[in-house]
Order: structure tokens, then sequence, then C-alpha cells
């Protein structure tokens, strides 16, 4: 049927020979930034309130403030540990 062909029905989720580090930090960035999303889908669970007033927002709106600050940060660190690729030329892109 298909010899000598792989199959195009699988996910693939990291390049063949990607180094074992590689790996793991793509799983370690990708779970926070889950559990990130998460927080802000749910956020009303636990900051359900309006009196502690924080930098003159109520704690619901500075809860949500927090988690997109925050996952900016953490994509600002993702991209900063991005490996750079060269092409055929030598340069960086």
């Amino acid at each position: 049927m298909n010899k000598g062909k792989k199959d195009d029905y699988a996910f693939v989720f990291f390049k063949e020979g990607t180094p074992p580090a590689e790996k793991r930090k793509g799983i370690f960035f990708f779970s926070l930034l889950s559990l990130i999303v998460l927080a802000q889908a749910c956020y009303w669970l636990f900051a359900n309130s309006v009196e502690p007033i924080i930098l003159g927002m109520p704690f619901g709106l500075f809860t949500v403030v927090f988690l997109i600050a925050l996952e900016f940060f953490v994509l600002l660190v993702m991209y900063t540990m991005e490996p750079k690729e060269e092409n055929q030329t030598g340069e960086v892109r």
C-alpha cells in the first residue's frame, strides 16, 4: 500500500532529532501557559470579590491584569530561549 512512506495521521509535537532537553523545556512551558490560561478562565472561583483594592483596582480586575502580564513574561522568556536558525548563507533568522 504505502511502502516506505510514513502515515500522515499522527500528531507530531517535536521535529525528529530534537534533543531531550529541548523537549522537556517545551513541555514545561506548554504546561505553564496552559495553567495560566485555565486560571484566566476560572479566576472568578478565587477572585470573586471587590474588597481588597490592589493598585487602585478591584481584586478581580487585578487578577486578570496580573495573569495577562504573567503570560506575557512567560512568552517573552520562551522567545528569548528559542534556538536561532541559520539558513544556508550563514544568516541568522
